[in-house]
């Protein structure tokens, strides 16, 4: 008897070649169009969505920042634009230095010539429908005193006063609020790569905010 091996059949070189190049040919695709819109959106329109713009100006008519007066030299006031901040948030910044002697949370007769205008400003039919937050701000030397035994009192305490300041102005209480953060949101370094602190960037971190929230009316 003889026996037969069956052959098998040989197998069918090169059938999904095709999905191999399909699938190099999305790829290549997806790589293609990442690249486009990279390059499509410019540089400047990315940063300036992540930086506020310099601008020194209050709640009313903006003006343009002189850069080479130092920042403790006068009250420096950034108002971010409506697309950087939200539709319903709109923030002020003033160096404390024009507000407050060192150490101090007692406001200055300057610090009150400036608040006494925004006062009235914020007391318009415009902010009616917004809640107002004063933030305090420092760098980050460290401050001890009776009154004061670190930075988060003192930021605190000066927030308190420009709160009472409005208060005193005829803002209603229950639209203001009070915070101190110390020196934990700096606006810039206060110290370079080897510790030492850049008195620059620290006169930019002591700062009082003024904060506007639109209130959401209820249908």
């Amino acid at each position: 008897m003889k026996y037969y091996r069956r052959r098998k059949p040989a197998p069918q070189a090169h059938t999904d070649d095709w999905l191999m190049t399909y699938a190099d040919m999305i790829t290549l695709l997806l790589c293609f169009f990442a690249v486009f819109l990279s390059i499509s959106v410019p540089k400047k329109t990315l940063d300036a969505k992540l930086q506020v713009p310099s601008q020194t100006v209050g709640f009313g008519a903006p003006e343009n920042i002189d850069e080479n007066v130092p920042m403790n030299a006068k009250p420096h006031i950034v108002v971010p634009t409506s697309d950087q901040i939200g539709e319903h948030i709109t923030a002020m910044q003033m160096s404390s230095s024009a507000f407050f002697d060192s150490g101090s949370a007692t406001l200055t007769e300057q610090g009150k010539t400036i608040l006494a205008k925004e006062a009235e400003i914020l007391k318009s039919p415009k902010y009616k429908q917004y809640e107002i937050t004063i933030e305090g701000h420092t760098d980050d030397m460290p401050v001890a005193s009776s009154a004061f035994p670190s930075n988060w009192e003192l930021s605190t305490a000066r927030a308190a006063a420009v709160v009472h300041f409005f208060l005193d102005h005829g803002i209603e209480p229950q639209k203001l609020r009070a915070a101190g953060y110390a020196d934990t949101f700096p606006r810039a370094p206060n110290r370079d790569a080897h510790g030492n602190p850049l008195p620059d960037n620290q006169a930019k971190n002591r700062r009082v905010v003024i904060k506007l929230e639109k209130i959401e009316q209820a249908d």
